[in-house]
């Protein structure tokens, strides 16, 4: 990580980007990425063969994202010059859009060597999300050449525990835990629908264990006369319902305007991933 990088880091501003390509970040990628994997596919005297051809990714770009071509119908000489001043000059979404439609331009050209090991995506995938997690930007890309937001390697390994425990008569209450990530964790983000899925995971998790139950409220009233459940967590579980059930475009209509914040989701997502492994655990005697 380079000083300046790690200065800014210990003046404690770890604030992902989420909806910005800042222009040292543009830089960066197409200085320290974008080079080493579109060019020439000809191998000349003195020149580098790159697996992606210059003009060929910058047409797909344009066709991707919907462009008029003639701004940048510039000949093959000039190629590079006109793809790297577009991705200088497009709008932040298209910035990642490019991002993600090179990878999975890289992950073509492997697959077109059956018994190859795959080379250029692996590398492309591992020189992005250095340069992402160097520049605080909050996306990272994932295997199949998508932006996902970055997860702390510990939250992660936890939340995929608990999906993994959604299995059987925990079945109905996987789909909505998904759903509560997805929104939450891919672009768009959605506030307010990853509140209702990880609400709804936890309803169907606690009519599982209670099935006279018919909404969650029903299962905490069951579960305070149940001795394997503490009545104190089961206290700041029914604020988790109430705050849900209270907010405007989360579970039920509401007249006044407004939405949650980002940081009321990632809370309300990560107390959900708690509470469905402590009554799993709390119901089945079994462990976190």
């Amino acid at each position: 990580m380079r000083f300046s990088a790690r200065h800014r880091a210990s003046k404690g501003n770890q604030t992902p980007i989420l909806e910005d390509a800042p222009r040292p970040l543009r830089i960066g990628y197409i200085k320290g990425v974008l080079g080493k994997f579109v060019g020439s596919t000809l191998r000349g005297y003195g020149q580098r063969q790159e697996p992606l051809d210059t003009q060929e990714t910058h047409e797909a770009f344009i066709a991707l994202i919907r462009d008029e071509a003639d701004t940048w119908d510039y000949d093959r000489e000039s190629s590079w010059g006109a793809l790297t001043t577009h991705l200088k000059d497009c709008d932040w979404p298209e910035f990642y859009d490019f991002v993600e439609m090179t990878g999975k331009l890289l992950i073509a050209k492997d697959d077109d060597v059956p018994f190859g090991e795959p080379e250029h995506f692996e590398a492309y995938q591992a020189k992005v999300n250095d340069l992402f997690q160097e520049d605080r930007i909050g996306w990272s890309l994932n295997d199949r050449s998508e932006l996902h937001r970055q997860t702390p390697s510990y939250l992660g390994k936890r939340m995929a525990s608990t999906g993994s425990q959604l299995a059987d008569r925990f079945a109905n209450a996987r789909v909505h835990y998904q759903k509560a990530q997805a929104y939450l964790y891919q672009h768009p983000m959605d506030e307010a629908n990853s509140i209702k899925e990880i609400v709804s995971a936890l309803e169907c998790v606690s009519k599982a264990l209670f099935p006279k139950a018919s909404t969650l409220g029903d299962a905490i009233k069951l579960m305070r006369k149940d001795t394997r459940f503490s009545t104190h967590l089961l206290d700041a579980l029914e604020r988790l319902y109430v705050y849900a059930n209270a907010t405007p475009l989360v579970r039920h209509g509401h007249v006044q305007p407004g939405k949650p914040l980002l940081a009321e989701a990632e809370l309300s997502l990560y107390i959900g991933v708690a509470y469905i492994r402590y009554l799993i655990a709390a119901g089945e005697g079994g462990s976190v």
